[in-house]
């Protein structure tokens, strides 16, 4: 009878550590199926809600986004009331007065929301694939001084480049404008960099210096630049808005001199109007060529002062991507501004 002598089987040494490399090696194995697992899971809102809710920030109400979009009020707020839940986070503030107030998680959450429904468009319509395509639509808002010579060439310009996009508009004041970027009201801005918030990033275009807006004649037009003091002698039409009128007899004061006050008004027609009357000087950053049959002409000149000189900024939330209508906005925009006729001139 034949035996045979028990198979040996040869195991190396190991090292003392190959336990801890082992466990290891397997924690990283289910740490990529979990990866992977939660990367093909869909979430638990969708973009139809997401949409809802922008247009509730946009509005200010659940009505008027119910209205813009074409759904029931319900609908509206069953959408934020399911976003709330879920993130676990409150979206608005509810005020009789003032309607709904975003909440810093819903300022951030706006951006982000306007960035996904941006690329998810994108997604859905192709132009992905295509590269050259520019679709789609840009929010911008304009400070409301020199809006009417931006807004409608830029339009026009804009439409005739990129036939397939859209440019929605807002013309506003300082705070309106940078309250829009920081809630998702619109994605840029054209404006002054005056007190610009954390969080808005600005590119400059082009300098916009402070300038003695006088009557067409008047003595000092004569001269090449105008002093804070020889402005302080003559009347004053003060531009009336919080932080303007601020910022202009800061001028004055700088300069240890007091102005004279004759009218303080709320519109830059309304000052045109007055300095080309004979019934004053002004102070203004944007001053336009103005002629007027009944009323006379303006002209201005270099203020010389210690202020800084502001900058013609085209801005935009820090958490803003830019799509390539937003891109091509910006560079028709640059154009535009870089175009305009800050001064109204005039002979000496």
């Amino acid at each position: 009878m034949v035996t045979f002598a028990p198979k040996t089987v040869f195991n190396p040494p190991r090292s003392p550590d190959a336990p801890q490399r082992a466990a290891k090696r397997a924690a990283r194995g289910r740490a990529s199926d979990l990866t992977v697992s939660v990367e093909l899971l869909a979430p638990e809102f969708t973009l139809r809600q997401l949409s809802y809710f922008v247009a509730a920030a946009h509005h200010g109400s659940v009505h008027g986004a119910a209205v813009s979009l074409h759904v029931s009020a319900p609908a509206v707020s069953a959408a934020i009331a399911h976003l709330e839940s879920t993130l676990g986070v409150r979206l608005f503030h509810r005020r009789h007065a003032r309607g709904l107030v975003l909440t810093d998680a819903g300022n951030s959450l706006a951006i982000e929301c306007r960035n996904l429904l941006n690329q998810a468009w994108e997604l859905g319509s192709g132009r992905m694939i295509d590269a050259r395509e520019v679709q789609g639509w840009v929010h911008l808002g304009c400070l409301f001084s020199f809006a009417p010579f931006v807004i409608p060439p830029l339009v026009r310009k804009f439409q005739t480049e990129y036939p397939q996009a859209r440019v929605y508009w807002h013309e506003g004041h300082h705070e309106s404008l940078m309250e829009g970027l920081q809630t998702g009201a619109f994605e840029l801005a054209i404006l002054y960099d005056f007190e610009v918030p954390t969080g808005i990033e600005c590119t400059p275009v082009r300098p916009a210096p402070l300038q003695a807006v006088l009557p067409g004649g008047h003595p000092l037009a004569t001269k090449r630049k105008v002093t804070v003091a020889e402005l302080a002698a003559e009347p004053l039409v003060l531009l009336d808005f919080p932080r303007t009128a601020e910022y202009i007899l800061s001028a004055f004061s700088a300069a240890g001199v007091a102005p004279r006050i004759a009218y303080r008004v709320h519109s830059i027609p309304m000052l045109r109007g007055l300095v080309a009357s004979g019934l004053g000087c002004g102070l203004l950053n944007f001053c336009p060529p103005f002629t007027h049959a009944a009323m006379g002409s303006l002209v201005s000149r270099p203020l010389e002062c210690g202020l800084r000189t502001p900058n013609i900024v085209v801005a935009h939330s820090h958490r803003y991507r830019f799509t390539r209508p937003a891109r091509a906005l910006v560079d028709c925009a640059e154009e535009i501004v870089r175009g305009l006729a800050l001064s109204a001139g005039g002979r000496r």
